[in-house]
């Protein structure tokens, strides 16, 4: 009996930061310090010789061997070694003629063998070459190393991705590569186009190789899909929006320490390990709220974001935590109703007052050293504001919807002319601005901060749906409220 032997390339990746936050189990985005890929990667040429042989002793020295050529290549990941192998046959045309004295089930399997040598090595099915692997190489020096070129890495993981789907690598293996070049994409600001990939890795990874992936690999690629449509902001599509709440929810329950088998408290609308998982990672919870909202599903968003405000506080995290606790009233504002007739809509609103009404007053013993961190706060208490003087006024509170609108124009003007001075003192002492990078928005600390936030630009549609992602209903609350119908 003959087999053929081919252990496969294992890709040991794990993810990329994909925010300046803490990276939690880490998966938590793409550009982030900790994160990590190890890649395998064959560059050895040595080679060792395996020979098959007849057990018979009598006959050992004129039947023809077999030779099972192994090329030997180094895993980085725990000094094993993972082989490539090709079956050769070692027959001599003067043994040719001891065929004859063979009984026909030994004729039949040699030339089984000798036939299918050929054909377990065709370009179909054959390892990746030596110049395959260093196309590979560059690619993830060119992505990961210090002389970076996201634009080249993403040309040679193209040309890497054909390579293996041409010679019919493992799924578990194209899947990081897929994977990979995703989170280049994000990198170069292109989510629809990482979008695709992260949606390729996922299937790959849900078909026959998936299991033996790298664990790492099926939450960082459900985690960068939700990201990517995230920062579609409210040009996602609702069916886009609901696929990518999916993609965090599984997300959330694989890097729980808990077993998902959907356990759940009374009246909770999580299981026990997805909830678990937002403690772990309460960033992406926030992401996966803004989510939920585009996907017009307020109660989930504000629930999340609850959970989110609550594993931030945990984590002595006051200005986060306030600002998802904001977004959680926002969510509950924009789930209400044109109505407040029927009961149920009549205890939303009530819910979605006090929400906003304590988020709001939360913030003022809010520190911390982090200036534009402050100034985000100070910008969604604004927005928080004014989406309750939408909600007051909606219901018929005219009188008291003129409040929050007034203490929220007055704190936004003090924050920007706040941003003007500092400005103009790091101006006059001759300091250098902080660096813009061009980031794709998916994040909590993407949101509007000075400079940006003002009264007069509530009045602008494009800023509402583009910036803060208000829903339409949301919108004519407010907008009702300025145009005073």
């Amino acid at each position: 009996r003959a087999g053929y032997y081919r252990q496969t390339m294992r890709f040991f990746a794990g993810s990329s930061q994909l925010s300046s936050s803490p990276s939690y189990p880490s998966t938590t985005g793409y550009s982030s310090s900790g994160s990590s890929l190890l890649a395998w990667t064959a560059i050895s040429l040595s080679q060792r010789r395996l020979r098959f042989a007849p057990r018979s002793s009598a006959v050992r020295n004129s039947r023809p061997s077999f030779v099972l050529n192994a090329v030997a290549h180094p895993d980085y990941d725990n000094s094993a070694t993972v082989a490539t192998t090709s079956i050769q046959s070692t027959t001599s045309s003067s043994s040719s003629s001891l065929l004859s004295d063979w009984n026909p089930l030994e004729k039949d399997i040699h030339n089984w063998l000798t036939s299918s040598s050929n054909i377990l090595l065709s370009d179909a099915t054959r390892p990746p070459s030596n110049e395959e692997i260093k196309t590979l190489q560059k690619a993830f020096a060119l992505f990961y190393g210090s002389d970076r070129n996201v634009e080249e890495a993403v040309n040679l993981l193209t040309k890497s991705i054909e390579s293996w789907e041409a010679t019919n690598q493992g799924g578990d293996e194209t899947a990081g590569l897929y994977r990979v070049r995703g989170d280049a994409y994000m990198e170069l600001t292109q989510p629809k186009l990482a979008a695709g990939d992260y949606s390729k890795s996922i299937e790959l990874l849900d078909g026959p190789d998936g299991n033996k992936a790298d664990p790492e690999e099926k939450p960082a690629s459900c985690l960068g899909h939700g990201r990517a449509i995230r920062s579609l902001g409210m040009a996602a599509t609702k069916d886009q929006a609901k696929s990518a709440s999916l993609d965090y929810s599984v997300y959330f329950s694989l890097v729980s320490r808990l077993d998902d088998d959907n356990d759940k408290e009374a009246g909770a609308m999580f299981s026990e390990a997805i909830i678990d998982g937002i403690q772990r990672n309460p960033y992406a919870a926030w992401e996966w709220g803004m989510v939920n909202r585009v996907a017009g599903d307020y109660d989930a968003a504000a629930e999340v974001h609850r959970l989110a405000a609550k594993a931030f506080e945990e984590i002595g995290d006051k200005p986060r935590a306030v600002i998802s606790a904001m977004d959680q009233g926002i969510d509950l504002a924009a789930g209400l109703g044109e109505s407040n007739d029927s009961k149920d809509n009549g205890v939303k609103l009530t819910m979605a007052k006090k929400i906003l009404e304590d988020a709001i007053t939360s913030d003022i013993n809010v520190e911390g050293r982090d200036v534009e961190l402050l100034q985000r706060v100070v910008a969604k208490e604004g927005e928080a504001r004014i989406a309750l003087s939408g909600v007051l006024w909606n219901s018929k509170e005219k009188a008291g919807a003129e409040a929050p609108f007034g203490e929220a124009c007055s704190r936004l003007d003090d924050l920007n002319r706040d941003y003007r001075e500092r400005e103009q003192e790091r101006i006059k002492k001759g300091r250098m601005p902080p660096p813009k990078v061009k980031r794709l928005g998916f994040s909590i600390d993407d949101i509007v901060g000075a400079d940006e936030a003002s009264c007069s630009r509530f009045r602008n549609e494009k800023f509402i749906q583009e910036k803060l992602v208000w829903p339409e209903g949301l919108q004519t609350k407010v907008s009702k409220f300025l145009t005073l119908k």
